[in-house]
């Protein structure tokens, strides 16, 4: 089963605002077994929408559609989505009561112009909508391959929450009747760093072969390698069944550079590690100038943090003293100030970027390094608390390398904590 799902807004087509609906409607979508194969975004124009709508209709099995909702005049989804159905608006009396209890509630008297929103092309329901005055619309079409559309408020919030509440379990109904039988699918996510895209392929020959079942799909962001195996089935257990060799398969081949699956995220496993064998860290870092440290705020198990202001020197400020930790006596001196100021179980370091741009300045180098802090000799041998210390060519793009540094050292420590 496909879908298409449709944006509407002048706002998003003019690049003011970014339209965030439409991938959590994929992520949604594709849990449920429907194939997100078009996004299209459209303007504050009828004959646009309706336009938009008759080619969506005759390409995809279920539409959804955000946004042109409201009360004002540029809000026409209504009207596109009853032209396209070939069917007229009516008034829904319920929907008019609900509208009008949300503006008591709120101590409002309600603009003549919110009577619009009450509005649904003939035969549809209303989608609730608890905390806005934008009921959605589900409607049946026929004649075209397009037998279902949903149409929601723009605003984020109401339109999760709507969905949250009847869309996903209406969608699966559609699906199953759809199919005509007990259809299940799942998918699991496995999470790897440290490889690029090719090499995951090639270390695993065919896995993402379009014929392959169970299938997988490969995507890159920032580092982070994830294989996506989707299995299709009568039953779950019919279908992890079926996905468990193909994972078994990656699980030995990339042992150590998984790092989790589904939801994982390289901080929320450090930190998971971290609060089960209730350890603490600290953190120094130049390059990244705090990210790192942010990324892992508001936990316990986070007893410090210094960072560098000085981009350009890429020094760190830390306990009163400021210097670029290059070479081994600058580490042992951030260890020892680390010790005195937060005495954590584990120190994070992550040196100074080289100047200039990545992959210009190739001979340059960036170290990331794991301290423990409660090694035995520590007081007498700081080396011997260096657990792990690496050195990394200054490369990448520079609209991702301070990710990529960060999911280095985290990635280090990952294994450290094993």
């Amino acid at each position: 089963m496909q879908a298409e799902i449709i944006s509407n807004g002048d706002e998003l087509v003019s690049g003011k605002i970014l339209d965030t609906n439409s991938q959590w409607i994929s992520l949604e979508l594709d849990e449920l077994g429907v194939e997100p194969l078009y996004h299209t975004t459209v303007g504050d124009d009828l004959a646009a929408m309706t336009g938009v709508l008759d080619i969506a209709m005759r390409r995809a099995d279920i539409i959804i559609w955000t946004g042109g909702l409201g009360p004002t005049a540029d809000d026409l989804t209504r009207q596109a989505v009853a032209d396209a159905a070939g069917v007229p608006l009516e008034k829904d009396g319920q929907s008019l009561r609900l509208i009008e209890e949300i503006f008591q509630r709120r101590g409002r008297e309600m603009p003549k112009s919110n009577e619009i929103q009450a509005f649904q092309p003939k035969g549809a329901k209303p989608i609730l909508n608890p905390h806005g005055t934008a009921p959605g619309i589900d409607i049946i079409l026929t004649g075209k391959r397009c037998k279902r559309l949903l149409a929601y408020p723009g605003v984020p919030a109401e339109m999760k929450e709507m969905w949250q509440l009847s869309g996903r379990q209406s969608v699966s109904d559609f699906v199953k009747k759809y199919r005509n039988n007990n259809h299940c699918i799942r998918f699991r996510s496995i999470h790897s760093f440290g490889l690029g895209e090719s090499q995951v392929e090639a270390m695993l020959p065919g896995i993402i072969d379009r014929k392959r079942i169970p299938k997988v799909g490969i995507t890159a962001s920032q580092g982070t390698i994830t294989l996506r195996i989707a299995a299709e089935a009568e039953t779950q257990d019919e279908c992890l069944a079926k996905m468990q060799p193909t994972a078994d398969w990656i699980y030995k081949t990339l042992e150590k550079y998984i790092y989790g699956e589904s939801g994982d995220t390289l901080p929320s496993v450090v930190l998971q590690k971290l609060q089960q064998e209730k350890k603490t860290l600290a953190v120094a870092e130049a390059g990244t100038r705090g990210l790192l440290s942010e990324c892992l705020a508001n936990v316990p198990v986070l007893k410090g943090n210094a960072a560098s202001r000085d981009t350009e020197n890429s020094a760190v400020f830390l306990g009163g003293i400021t210097f670029p930790p290059r070479q081994p006596v600058a580490l042992e001196e951030m260890v020892k100030i680390a010790r005195r100021i937060f005495d954590p179980d584990y120190f994070l370091v992550i040196g100074p970027y080289p100047q200039g741009e990545p992959d210009r300045f190739q001979s340059g180098e960036t170290f990331v390094a794991v301290i423990d802090n409660r090694s035995a000799d520590v007081q007498t041998h700081w080396q011997k608390s260096v657990l792990n210390i690496q050195n990394y060519p200054f490369t990448g793009h520079p609209g991702i390398i301070d990710d990529l540094y960060i999911k280095r050292v985290l990635d280090n420590f990952r294994k450290v904590l094993r």
